[in-house]
């Protein structure tokens, strides 16, 4: 072997294990590169999945924030919040009955009406005893009818306090449905009666349908009267003097035995006070009558017992 040609086989094998190891960096590398970026695929879930649970935890909190929020407002409306949405739409009739005691019953009194009249109502009646008490019933607006309690009780001081409630919504729907039914039939009728010719026709038709049309307006009444006792409160207000006693409150159970038999006294009494009226009403000019009447009645009777006896009459002589 030649010096030459060991030469050159030197500097293939030097060239050959060169490029060996320019390969074996050039796989290091991808290797390392892609081992670099599964490492970063597989941190990027991980890092984001915190993200994703921190924005549901958020929302969640969110969520919570948002139903505690109406429980909150609900807490902060209070008790009449609550009634007020449990009776919108209902139709309720409402009393209250008041008992106060003031310093100067006549001003007190004076001073309600205007607080009935200011609040949109008005004095269904009032009676005043002079200085001493006074009895007024209110009719104030519905909606508003605590506000204008709650100035009436700065009347004074307040002794004795009763509300009361009425749910007529049942009473009011079937009125309403009653009145269209009847409103229905009345037209029914009309028809016929312009269809009668007999005159037996004509007269049972009108009867009925004037029938018809005084429970229609019966019914027109009822609704209307519902209609004012639903959309005005009643407040009955009692005022009375300082060192006076308050007036005793009428109980309005009228049922029951004792409550019939307390009724027909009092038709009783009722009955024997006219007729003792009537009694004393006469009595004077019976009086005057007996007076009179009775030496008349003597005097002729005497006169008649001083009259002479007519003669008997003599009997005719028999014709020849």
């Amino acid at each position: 072997m030649t010096r030459r040609t060991v030469f050159g086989t030197t500097i293939t094998l030097l060239a050959a294990l060169a490029l060996a190891g320019c390969g074996g960096s050039d796989d290091s590398d991808s290797g390392s590169d892609s081992a670099g970026g599964s490492a970063a695929d597989l941190s990027a879930p991980e890092a984001d999945a915190p993200a994703g649970e921190g924005d549901g935890e958020a929302a969640q909190n969110d969520a919570a924030q948002d139903e505690a929020a109406p429980e909150e407002a609900q807490s902060d409306g209070g008790v009449l919040a609550n009634v007020a949405s449990a009776v919108e739409g209902r139709s309720i009739i409402y009393t209250v009955d008041l008992s106060i005691e003031t310093d100067n019953v006549v001003a007190a009194a004076n001073r309600a009406a205007a607080i009935a009249t200011t609040s949109g109502g008005f004095v269904a009646s009032e009676q005043v005893d002079g200085d001493r008490d006074a009895v007024l019933t209110l009719k104030v607006p519905a909606d508003g009818h605590q506000q204008a309690v709650t100035e009436l009780e700065t009347l004074g001081d307040v002794t004795s306090r009763s509300r009361g409630t009425e749910d007529v919504t049942q009473e009011v729907v079937d009125t309403a449905s009653r009145i269209e039914s009847q409103r229905a039939s009345i037209v029914r009728i009309r028809a016929l009666l312009a269809d009668a010719t007999a005159l037996t026709d004509v007269v049972s038709i009108e009867s009925e349908l004037a029938t018809r049309e005084a429970d229609l307006d019966a019914l027109l009444s009822r609704q209307q009267q519902l209609a004012g006792l639903t959309t005005m409160a009643t407040v009955t207000l009692h005022l009375y003097e300082q060192g006076e006693a308050p007036p005793p409150q009428e109980e309005d159970d009228d049922r029951g035995f004792l409550a019939g038999l307390a009724g027909g006294w009092d038709a009783f009494v009722a009955v024997g006070g006219g007729f003792l009226t009537a009694l004393g009403a006469v009595l004077p000019f019976a009086a005057l009558a007996a007076l009179v009447g009775v030496p008349a009645y003597r005097i002729t009777r005497r006169r008649r017992g001083q009259a002479p006896a007519a003669a008997p009459a003599t009997p005719a002589p028999p014709a020849a």
